[in-house]
């Protein structure tokens, strides 16, 4: 917004400061502030100043297991051993398993753990002195025990990260995996284990940023579901591997650094033989029973440091060809209609010119959403459908700061689909009073400005080139002219004395509290109790 004008206006929002259930707005600086109530009944995800994903609301808890780092002063005080035959369990800077024998086990534990219908984040740093699988459970005794995770050990530390919903005042059990006869007189090695509980709070709100960490927003999405169960444990989250002749697929989860910082990126390894109809993929498929609408997308890089071209399809798309896969992480969407039997995702090399026969890719954020568009990501950690609920923001202002006879409603935003339910509105409670931004259902790319008294409407209408870039939108109104400028031009005037609204005492980013509320980025939105002159109004949207 231009600097000169801050100063004339009453209400200013933009992305600054937030707290559970409000969005605090800018201006006014003196109480009462009359600020947003904000609300959304579940967490979210945003792209924050740094360009990495991370969850709004979200938070761990204090650390759940006692000498994780095996460095207290004797960590047979704080784990329990389980071992068989001459298989034993013995600590130094580590936990050393060892394996005497193919049909023996041995094992360590913690107590008392995890609480029923709790969620759990679980990362351990593991190796072992060959290639070895072992198992992580939730136990009670011998007789109870829910598998959390098996992971497949090499000679080198990793670090594996598991998300579990606890069922029980249980253990936390780490072994051999039961059953496998391979890795006789091994040892399994753990340098690090840690628990800590998933604690979300609702109702706060998104300051989002672009990949490179620029063009702050707030940030309001309708609700939307991951129908994909484990979104970043790629090997858990698809069905069947499609393969053609001579083709293999290889996964291999947290393999490397994510979006979001963390070692949660899985790999995934494809290779095909030559020739029209061979490849090999992963693939999601979801049944459904009628023709809808989804919207598939994945963070994707290439794992080798080289571009690299990747099938990324999904059913009735018409899109089958390659996508390119740089050494930098991005987005790919695709949007597309399912059949009355099913939809499938594939992801993975398909040589359909004889060429490109493998792919080396690194995968993170699988999602499937039943939109026209793709949303934010919502991670699916329990394999488990994950939904965001929908945001509001609304309640600001006051009579005191909202003039009827004369003002300027402004806003700077951008939308998600080309014709939404989209509103920015002030009013006094009710259909009656209104002063409205909108951009119209039904009509592609038009925008709608207009008073309301009554019955009685005055309005403008304008063709925007494109609601998915921002655009500066001004709105200025007196008894007897209505005026409407975008991104620093005069778009519209009207004719004859408007009809102005009475008792205007709230502004929404919505159409009072109805479902037809802002889906996009806001970066700004303003009041003025006064009309403001063309050069102002220029400068505002210019």
């Amino acid at each position: 917004m231009a600097d000169g004008l801050l100063n004339k206006a009453s209400i200013i929002l933009t992305p600054t400061g937030y707290k559970a259930g409000t969005l605090y707005n800018v201006a006014p600086v003196v109480e009462p502030y009359e600020d947003f109530d904000f609300a959304r009944a579940s967490v979210a995800s945003r792209v924050n100043s740094s360009g990495l994903v991370e969850m709004v609301g979200r938070t761990l808890g204090s650390e759940l297991v006692t000498c994780g780092d095996f460095s207290c002063a004797d960590p047979n005080d704080s784990w329990d051993l389980y071992e068989t035959g001459s298989s034993t369990v013995t600590f130094t800077d580590v936990a050393s398993i060892n394996i005497d024998g193919s049909n023996s086990n041995a094992g360590l534990y913690q107590q008392n753990i995890f609480e029923n219908s709790k969620t759990y984040k679980i990362v351990l740093i593991m190796k072992a002195t060959a290639i070895f699988d072992a198992e992580i459970l939730e136990t009670e005794g011998a007789a109870t025990r829910t598998t959390i995770g098996d992971v497949s050990l090499t000679t080198s530390y990793q670090e594996f990260t598991f998300y579990f919903i606890g069922t029980g005042n249980y253990d936390l059990f780490i072994h051999r995996k039961f059953g496998q006869t391979a890795g006789q007189n091994q040892q399994i090695l753990i340098s690090n284990v840690s628990v800590k509980e998933i604690i979300d709070t609702n109702n706060i709100p998104r300051i989002s940023y672009d990949s490179n960490g620029d063009n702050g927003h707030i940030l309001l999405e309708p609700t939307s579901t991951n129908i994909i169960p484990y979104s970043n444990e790629i090997s858990l989250s698809t069905g069947s591997t499609v393969s053609g002749t001579g083709s293999s697929t290889a996964v291999t989860d947290n393999y490397a650094i994510s979006p979001d910082g963390t070692q949660n990126a899985a790999r995934l390894v494809a290779t095909s033989a030559t020739g029209t109809g061979k490849y090999a993929l992963r693939d999601f498929i979801l049944s459904t029973s009628s023709v809808k609408s989804y919207t598939q997308s994945t963070y994707l890089k290439s794992n080798t440091g080289s571009d690299q071209k990747v099938s990324y399809y999904g059913r009735d798309t018409g899109v089958r060809g390659f996508i390119t896969v740089t050494s930098e992480w991005q987005r790919f969407e695709l949007s597309g209609n399912s059949n009355t039997t099913n939809y499938y995702v594939y992801l993975g090399a398909r040589p359909e010119d004889g060429t490109d026969t493998s792919c080396d890719i690194l995968v993170y954020g699988y999602q499937l959403e039943q939109l026209g568009y793709a949303t934010s990501l919502i991670p699916t950690l329990t394999g488990s459908t994950e939904t965001r609920a929908t945001e509001t923001a609304t309640g600001a202002g006051s009579a005191d700061l909202i003039n009827s006879t004369e003002g300027v409603l402004y806003a700077e935003i951008a939308a998600f689909e080309v014709q939404p339910d989209f509103f920015i509105s002030m009013n006094d409670g009710t259909n009656n009073n209104r002063v409205i931004i909108k951009f119209s259902d039904g009509v592609d790319n038009q925008l709608t400005a207009f008073t309301i008294n009554s019955t009685n409407a005055s309005s403008i209408t304008h063709t925007i080139s494109n609601f998915k870039q921002y655009n500066k939108i001004a709105l200025s109104y007196n008894s007897s002219y209505l005026k409407l400028f975008v991104n620093g031009q005069e778009v519209g005037t009207s004719v004859a004395s408007p009809n102005l609204p009475v008792g205007l005492n709230v502004l929404n980013l919505s159409n009072l509290l109805t479902d037809k509320n802002v889906k996009g980025k806001v970066k700004s939105v303003a009041v003025f109790d006064e009309a403001l002159s063309d050069a102002e109004l220029n400068n505002l949207t210019g």
